[in-house]
């Protein structure tokens, strides 16, 4: 082992240059492939990064489907008086003036009464 420590050093001595750009190269090296696996813009927080974005396109396309059926409905409103007084009448219960309004309900069965 100390002989190989020692010949590290006396390659050291022997070829300065090559040695220090060795060295600084094997450092920026290093540095650069920290910053890969370990630092803020990291492999494994582009994998995160990628489904975030995944999720985020999903949603963005739903509300664009959304969106495109209140267009639809905005321009079958728009598009006539019978389209929006079908809707009044459906979804408000409206009535015009003169009309007459029933409202048919069910017969509720009662449980307690026995029928012999």
């Amino acid at each position: 082992m100390y002989r190989l420590i020692r010949g590290s050093v006396n390659s050291i001595k022997s070829a300065p240059l090559f040695s220090g750009s060795f060295l600084v190269l094997s450092l920026i090296l290093g540095a650069t492939q920290y910053q890969y696996w370990f630092g803020s813009y990291s492999y494994s927080n582009l994998q995160d990064l990628k489904k975030e974005i995944a999720s985020v396109e999903l949603e963005a396309d739903l509300i664009k489907e959304a969106n495109e059926e209140l267009v639809k409905e905005k321009k079958k409103l728009n598009s006539g008086k019978d389209a929006l007084e079908g809707v009044a009448r459906t979804e408000l219960g409206l009535i015009k003036p003169g009309e007459k309004f029933y409202v048919f309900k069910e017969e509720v069965k009662d449980d307690n009464s026995t029928d012999r």
